[in-house]
């Protein structure tokens, strides 16, 4: 159980070493490859991880009111947080590859979970401006 919280932290604190240096460009590159994203999305399992697709379908959502400028109540360091965590997802190569059955997409799970933890309280704010339920996606 140690090995597994230590293995959550580092990738938690690789997702977050990399916002730091994500650029705008990579955001307007996330939201080209949204299709492409959710193709990869929709291969988790539904049952267990619900909430999490709906948290990042909901930050596809702020993603796109954020670039359009519709939405900009937001700090960049959320955006950023949430640019770096799909990035991870979307890298085949991470931590555990995804091309091992069932294994593949647990960091990315994981990297998703915690990046929504730690960025709740502004996705909450954005969920309140678009008028959408917060127990949906909380």
């Amino acid at each position: 159980m140690t090995k597994h919280k230590s293995e959550d932290d580092d990738i938690f604190s690789d997702v977050l070493s990399d916002s730091e240096k994500v650029t705008e460009g990579e955001l307007s590159d996330i939201l080209k490859n949204e299709n492409g994203i959710r193709k990869k999305v929709s291969r988790l399992n539904l049952a267990k991880f619900s909430k999490l697709i709906k948290q990042l379908t909901l930050s596809f959502m702020m993603l796109k009111d954020y670039k359009e400028k519709h939405y900009t109540n937001i700090p960049w360091r959320t955006i950023a947080l949430i640019v770096a965590a799909i990035l991870y997802f979307i890298n085949p190569f991470d931590i555990i590859p995804d091309l091992l059955p069932f294994l593949g997409f647990t960091d990315d799970a994981v990297a998703f979970a915690a990046i929504f933890k730690s960025a709740q309280t502004d996705l909450m704010d954005y969920c309140n401006w678009k008028g959408l339920n917060t127990e949906e996606y909380f």
